[in-house]
């Protein structure tokens, strides 16, 4: 075989090889992102049923506080609940604005890193800013649920010191709570019990789906 027909085959053998190599590449990437959307597929479904259980949240302080609407108390306390279940399902629609994203359109791997980081982010913060006011809200929620279930309203059987004293400790609570938040911001956590509630708060299929999104951005470096 003479030189230039050894140089067209190498040529053709190179060609092959390279069309072999973006198979399996294309392959890799298909089968990670599958799985990736599966990892995703959960928290769509998970916050399609966060929207609709709030929603009859909302409906509910809304009935209440208009039932109750010459009773000052219990109607300050049912606005407040209607206004956190309002500020819940915004979170939540975010959220699922967010997810769908980074679902239903294909991007370059960069793109939808960067995407899955935004909405993980938003996720702590908005996790965080819902779950906090619950140092005050569970005696809220309580005087609501035994004035539905049994007509007794708690804030007139007890004195209303004991009832704002529990207030002000749930808003130390929320001080506290901020405070510690700050402290452990940006550092790297050693207890495996803060950091697997850091991963809650910002979602562990979102992890998992991150996480695959790193092996594909690994693979097309290489």
């Amino acid at each position: 075989m003479e030189l230039d027909e050894m140089k067209q085959a190498w040529a053709r053998m190179d060609l092959r090889q390279d069309g072999v190599e973006a198979l399996l590449r294309q392959d890799f990437r298909e089968r990670r992102m599958e799985k990736t959307r599966a990892s995703m597929r959960w928290s769509l479904l998970w916050q399609a049923m966060e929207i609709a259980a709030w929603l009859a949240f909302v409906v509910f302080a809304a009935s209440f506080w208009v039932d109750h609407r010459h009773t000052t108390h219990l109607l300050v306390i049912g606005l407040l609940l209607h206004a956190y279940g309002i500020a819940a399902i915004w979170s939540t629609a975010t959220q699922l604005f967010l997810l769908s994203r980074i679902y239903l359109f294909d991007a370059p791997v960069l793109v939808l890193q960067r995407r899955l980081a935004q909405l993980r982010r938003f996720r702590f913060y908005s996790t965080l800013a819902l779950g906090l006011p619950w140092w005050c809200l569970w005696l809220l929620a309580t005087t609501v649920g035994m004035v539905w279930l049994s007509g007794v309203d708690l804030y007139a059987v007890t004195s209303p010191g004991w009832f704002w004293a529990t207030l002000g400790v749930g808003v130390l609570g929320i001080g506290f709570s901020l405070r510690l938040a700050r402290h452990l911001a940006g550092r790297r956590l050693r207890s495996p019990t803060l950091q697997r509630l850091v991963e809650d708060m910002s979602g562990r299929s979102l992890l998992r789906a991150s996480r695959q999104l790193d092996e594909i951005a690994r693979f097309e470096q290489e």
